[in-house]
This record gives C-alpha cells, sequence and structure tokens, in this order.
C-alpha cells in the first residue's frame, strides 16, 4: 500500500495534495520485513477460528487480542469444511528458498527515484516497537525529500494502524491540517 501510493504521488501530483506512509519505504526489503514473512508464510488453512488467532496473537506481540481477533474476521474466512483460511493469495513461491520454484525477493530500490518526484507534503510514520525501515532508508528519505516529517510511534510496531490506531489518527489530522506545497 505504501510504495503504491508513494508511485501514485510521483506520477499523478494533481490527485495527491499530501502523503502518509506507514512504516515503509524503497529500502525495505527480505531482512526487514522478516517477521511479517515469517507469520504469513505459516499454514494456508487452519482447523479452527481459534487455531489462526493463536497463531496471528503469537506473531503480533504489539497488538491487542481484541484487535487480532476483528483483524482476523475482516482478513480471513471460514471454508466449507469448517476450516479457516486466508482471504489474500500468500503467494508463497519467494519466500521458500527450499522449493524448486522459489524466485528472487522483490527489489523495491529503483523506487527511490520516485521518491525525489514527490512534490506534495510527505510524512513516514514508523513503528517504534520494530520497524521494516532501517536508519539508512529514514537518511534517504530525509536527503531525497528535505521536508518529510518523520514520527515514530512509540509502542507499536510495523501496522501502526493496528497497533496504536488513535495515535495514528492524529497523525494523519496533522498531515491533513498541513500546508500544501505551492508549485
Amino acid at each position: 500500500g505504501g510504495l503504491t501510493a508513494l508511485c501514485i504521488a510521483a506520477d499523478h501530483p494533481q490527485i495527491v495534495k499530501r502523503l502518509g506512509i506507514v512504516d515503509v519505504t524503497p529500502g525495505t526489503d527480505q531482512a526487514k520485513a522478516e517477521p511479517i514473512i515469517n507469520f504469513v508464510s505459516g499454514p494456508e488453512v487452519f482447523e479452527s477460528f481459534e487455531e489462526i488467532l493463536k497463531r496471528t496473537i503469537e506473531h503480533n506481540p504489539t497488538r491487542s487480542e481484541t484487535s487480532l481477533r476483528r483483524g482476523v474476521l475482516h482478513n480471513a474466512h471460514e471454508v466449507e469444511d469448517g476450516k479457516w483460511s486466508w482471504r489474500y493469495d500468500v503467494g508463497r513461491a519467494w519466500k521458500d528458498k527450499n522449493n524448486e520454484n522459489a524466485s528472487e525477493p522483490i527489489d523495491f530500490s529503483e523506487l527511490w527515484n520516485k521518491v525525489a518526484e514527490i512534490k506534495s507534503p510527505f510524512h513516514l510514520w514508523l513503528g517504534g516497537a520494530w520497524s521494516v525501515v532501517g536508519d539508512e532508508d529514514v537518511e534517504k528519505m530525509k536527503n531525497l525529500q528535505q521536508e518529510i516529517v518523520v514520527k515514530k510511534v512509540e509502542g507499536a510496531g510495523h501496522s501502526i494502524q493496528g497497533d496504536k490506531p488513535l495515535e495514528l489518527k492524529e497523525l494523519i489530522e496533522d498531515l491533513l491540517d498541513s500546508r500544501i506545497f505551492s508549485s
């Protein structure tokens, strides 16, 4: 989502007046995203809702069970035999190095050029407890976008919207209140 928004902001500045990105940059790679990859590389089908929720809780220590329960209900579904599966295509081939059909990890580094093209106010929000963005990525963002606002959300991981939704709401409101640059 964040990298797609970044590309749209660069390619279509007339429709993106402000840009807020949650915990991702073109420097995010397989190593930085390892906790997420480990989570989504788990089973495709679970025996019960409780089982899929249990795995989700184990891999998301910064989120409340209530939040995760709601997230699982939105992102998974019960299949015909009473088991549960994720709604998204897990696309495992690039994650499993032992798979003969494994593809190379996705490299987003060419998108750094897009960062430099963005003309709107730009905020980057990072998880304070853990993040898929390295310090070197933040420095590169600051070099390419002199006016970027970078904020860490303490107690949040990569999924700030799930970990600290009220804090993210305030950050979004701050962005919406920001001055739009004149062309």
